[in-house]
C-alpha cells in the first residue's frame, strides 16, 4: 500500500511555485511567429531582393515550419507544474502533478537554507551557487530514496540540495521548518 503523503491537518500552510512558465512562453511564440511565416512564406519579403529571389516559398515554408515545430517541443517539455509543499511535524511532503514524495525528519540531521550567489570576479574555477535547502541526511541512501524530488549529486557528500527557483521560497520553507523542526536549523 503506497505511503500517505499529503498532510492530515488542512490547516497546514502550503508553499507553492510553478516551473517551467518562461519556456513555455518562450515554445509558444516560436510556434505562433515561426507558424505564420511558415503559413505566409511571401508576406514581407521584398520583391527586388535577389536573396529571396533564390529561396522558393516552399522552402521557406518547410524552414519556418520546422523552426515552429520545435518551439511546439519546447512547450511540450514545459509544460507549466505548480510545486507543493508542506511541513508539517511528519516531515516535508512535496507533490507536482502526479509525483510526491515525503522527506521525513528521521531522516535528516540537518536543514539550512542556501542563499545564491554570483560566482567570485577574478576566479576561474568559482560558480555560482542556486538557492537551495540543504539537508544532511542520516545515511547516504537519501538522495537515491527520494530520486522524484532531489537531483543526486555527481558524488557522493555529506549533503544534499533540494534546487528552487528562487530565494523567498527557501525563506519560507526555511521558516516553516523552524517552526516545526527548530533543531535541525543549522
Amino acid at each position: 500500500m503506497p505511503e500517505q503523503t499529503w498532510p492530515q491537518n488542512p490547516a497546514t500552510p502550503v508553499i507553492e511555485y510553478r516551473s517551467g512558465r518562461w519556456a513555455f512562453i518562450g515554445g509558444l511564440a516560436m510556434c505562433v511567429f515561426f507558424g505564420l511565416v511558415a503559413l505566409f512564406p511571401e508576406v514581407g519579403s521584398p520583391s527586388g531582393s535577389s536573396k529571396s529571389k533564390n529561396l522558393s516559398p516552399t522552402a521557406a515554408s518547410f524552414l519556418f515550419g520546422a523552426l515552429a515545430l520545435g518551439g511546439l517541443l519546447i512547450m511540450v517539455g514545459s509544460v507549466p507544474r505548480t510545486h507543493r509543499f508542506v511541513v508539517d511535524g511528519r516531515g516535508l511532503r512535496w507533490w507536482a502533478g502526479r509525483k510526491s514524495d515525503l522527506i521525513e525528519w528521521e531522516e535528516v540531521r540537518a536543514v539550512r537554507g542556501q542563499e545564491p550567489r554570483p560566482p567570485v570576479k577574478g576566479d576561474p574555477n568559482s560558480k555560482a551557487v542556486r538557492s537551495a535547502l540543504v539537508f544532511t541526511p542520516v545515511d547516504r541512501h537519501f538522495a537515491t530514496r527520494h530520486a522524484a524530488l532531489l537531483k543526486p549529486p555527481p558524488t557522493a557528500g555529506l549533503e544534499v540540495e533540494l534546487k528552487l527557483p528562487n530565494i523567498a521560497t527557501v525563506r519560507q520553507l526555511t521558516q516553516e521548518i523552524a517552526r516545526v523542526r527548530p533543531d535541525l536549523l543549522h
